[in-house]
Formats: structure tokens, sequence, C-alpha cells
């Protein structure tokens, strides 16, 4: 991953974002705005009132430094104000790429799983829930996009964004998830567009787990080289691994994952799933274990 040193500014991303407010009676950059905003949230600041006490505390440290030229933080309505009309779509833009600019020679991985939100509610009062694709080398989400409140729907709306998702960043090269994603139809896709999945399969999912292990019949018994437990200390999981590196040897009768080359393993602690796939894939150290 490129140095620190030679990583161009998060500000500067920000700044391409299109100011909504009208020139005159501007006091603060809208850039700098948009950095407070973000600060605040990484500090779990989820309201303008508080943001400002927040700011007004901290500011002999974040001021000068987020482009801000006078004394005092914005107020609390001029920040409500100015951030309910900016496009969050190019606010989404600028930060992908900034992120994308340290990704020029990895490859990157992504777990994808339905989150509820702690700081904003639906019309309804309800806890929004989202689907979330948080890359843990970059310790980001790339991603989030709402649900409709049916956990059943999450693979969807993963099918939905993954044109996107791909686009802004091309190093994205494996997908990890749990029971849920192991749809045929979703792996089809991961495939056919070149890239790598691992999904988990359970007991609860019988057909799947009878193809998958009918396809590794001809493989031999071995130990495992890993294993994980449910965080109540649970029973083993079963995990499976998609690729597109050979040429395809998986013949099943009924439900069966599309895959190049195909493991099927119980996971084990001393090795995590991502480690075990870079030895898949005959790679030297595991992204998620690289030095910045």
């Amino acid at each position: 991953m490129p140095a620190l040193t030679v990583l161009p500014s998060l500000m500067a991303a920000l700044s391409r974002v299109s100011d909504p407010r009208q020139p005159r009676g501007v006091r603060h950059p809208f850039s700098a705005i948009l950095g407070l905003m973000l600060l605040g949230l990484l500090c779990r600041v989820g309201d303008f009132a508080g943001l400002q006490r927040w700011a007004q505390a901290h500011w002999h440290l974040i001021g000068r430094p987020l482009g801000f030229t006078r004394r005092r933080p914005p107020h609390a309505t001029t920040l409500s104000r100015t951030l309910a009309k900016f496009s969050l779509e190019e606010l989404q833009t600028a930060f992908s790429q900034w992120l994308s600019m340290m990704l020029t020679d990895e490859q990157l991985s992504v777990a994808v799983d339905g989150k509820t939100s702690r700081q904003g509610g639906a019309a309804s009062g309800h806890p929004v829930q989202m689907l979330n694709v948080f890359a843990a080398d970059l310790k980001a989400c790339l991603g989030q996009w709402p649900l409709a409140g049916d956990k059943k729907t999450e693979p969807e709306v993963l099918k939905a964004h993954l044109s996107e998702l791909f686009d802004k960043y091309p190093a994205l090269r494996l997908i990890t998830g749990d029971a849920l994603y192991a749809q045929r139809n979703l792996a089809e896709i991961l495939v056919q567009s070149g890239h790598d999945y691992l999904f988990q399969l359970k007991g609860n999912q019988p057909d799947v787990v009878d193809a998958a292990k009918t396809s590794l019949a001809d493989k031999k018994d071995s130990e495992a080289d890993a294993t994980t437990r449910e965080k109540k200390g649970g029973a083993s999981r079963l995990v499976f691994f998609g690729s597109m590196f050979s040429t395809p040897n998986m013949f099943a009768s009924g439900w069966v994952l599309p895959v190049a080359e195909s493991s099927c393993e119980s996971t084990d602690g001393e090795k995590t799933v991502m480690e075990l796939w870079c030895e898949k894939q005959g790679t030297s150290s595991p992204v998620s274990t690289r030095r910045r």
C-alpha cells in the first residue's frame, strides 16, 4: 500500500463535492464543513448541536487543519442547513475515488452483512436496517444500502448493487458472507464477473450442504485447516470456497454453487478464513495481514 506521505489528502477529495450554497453570505468553506461532519461521525457525535459543542471544545486542534478561517466553529443551524442540500452521491463518489488511490496494487476483500444503524431511524421510528460492505484492511465501509426490513432481502440488495461496487473498486477480488448469501444465482453473478466468494454453509441448508459434499466426495479426507465457533461456543461451521482459477471439476445432482475450483472445509481457530483462502490461491501473505 502506498506510503501515507504520498497519499492524497481526503480534504482535497472533499473539495470536489459541489457547494450547494449561494455565494452571498458564505463564511465557512464547504469542504471544511464536510470534513467536520465526517470527523464528528467518527467520534460518534450524532447531532448538530452536539457537533457544534464538540468542535468548540477541540477547535484549537481541528479548526485550521480542516480549512476553517474563523475563530469559532459553524453554528448548529448553519451545519444543518448546509448539509441538508449537498449531493450525497457526489460525496460517496469522492470518498470512493480517494480510497481507490490506496488500492492500486492490492487485492481487496470485503465482508457483506446486514446491520442496524444506531444513529438514525426510519420514518416509522424503527431503526434503519442496512446492507453493509466492510473492508477490514481499510477499516472502512465501502457501501451501505437500506433494506426493506426483512433480512431475506440482503442477497437481493447486494445483487442490485454489485456492478456499482465493482466499478468503484476495481481492486475488489473476494466477497465473504454468512450462510444467507450461499445462493446459486448470486454465486453465478460473482463467478461470471471474474470475482471470488467465500460463503458459509450451515446444517439448516441441507440441500446445499449435501450438494457440496457430493461434489467433493472424491476429495481425500484430511485434518481441518481451520475452525470457527459461534460467539456463544456453538458448533463449527462449513466454509465453502469458490474461485475462477482452474477448470471446472464440480459435478453433482441437485443444488450446486457455480465454481471453477471448490473446497469444503471445517474451520479451526488457528487460521482465519482469509488466510485459508490466500493459501488456496497460492498468495504468499493474506491481504488482511499485510502491513500498510
